[in-house]
């Protein structure tokens, strides 16, 4: 197989099931927007869980809400950025934590405008933690960016010894955020859901993207530096 080739063959092996999922999310959100008889299930699953609050369990959900807002989000993605180049020296590995992040969070925020599925119910509620009238609601931002945030530094830290550390880190932060989002009532538990998918999918896919444009660099800059050759031979060394 041509050198050329295998890089894209990889793309694509992970690019095509990728897209599939998102694209299966961006379905399963037109289809939930339009049924009002899951609607109604869902917000009945959340007055449920409304009436489950503690103080604790406000100033959990309130920090994280605070957290992964969008000013102190990006914040966090900056100095995070900056902290990975600080400690390989590799610009390259520093970029990669970014826009591995970063443009997922946006791909988010298009699948809302494009499902344009409504909040739920807030102001039905019996304990109003955060009141967010309208808005949309398919996926959940705050969960989108804290998924793709962690999985994120899994890629950064990927062969480190304090890895597995990292996953299981991870994942709790990625199910809390989901989690707190159902109990404030901001987003229905298909939301969050949703949220997650879409998130594992599109950070694997622009990562392989990532990983071929590198490729296609390297190749090109290898080319570059190798000079002429003479005599069908390079020289040793």
């Amino acid at each position: 197989m041509s050198t050329d080739l295998a890089p894209r063959l990889r793309f694509a092996r992970t690019a095509i099931p990728t897209a599939g999922v998102i694209l299966a999310v961006i379905v399963s959100g037109m289809v939930l927007r339009s049924s009002a008889g899951w609607t109604a299930v869902e917000m009945d699953a959340l007055r449920r869980v409304n009436l489950l609050h503690t103080p604790q369990l406000d100033w959990v959900a309130l920090g994280i809400n605070w957290l992964f807002s969008s000013v102190v989000a990006a914040v966090l993605v900056l100095l995070v950025t900056g902290s990975i180049l600080l400690a390989t020296r590799r610009p390259r590995a520093a970029i990669q934590f970014l826009v591995i992040v970063a443009i997922p969070t946006v791909g988010a925020e298009v699948i809302k405008l494009i499902v344009h599925r409504p909040r739920p119910d807030i102001a039905s509620l019996a304990h109003i933690l955060v009141l967010e009238p309208g808005g949309l609601s398919f996926p959940s931002g705050h969960t989108s960016f804290a998924a793709c945030f962690v999985l994120g530094l899994i890629v950064a830290t990927a062969g480190h010894r304090w890895q597995w550390f990292v996953i299981g880190a991870a994942t709790v932060v990625m199910l809390g955020t989901a989690a707190s989002r159902v109990y404030l009532g901001v987003h229905y538990p298909s939301d969050v859901v949703a949220s997650i998918v879409y998130s594992i999918a599109a950070v694997l896919l622009v990562n392989a993207a990532w990983m071929l444009t590198m490729s296609h660099w390297t190749e090109r800059r290898s080319g570059l530096h190798a000079g002429p050759v003479y005599g069908g031979a390079l020289d040793a060394g």
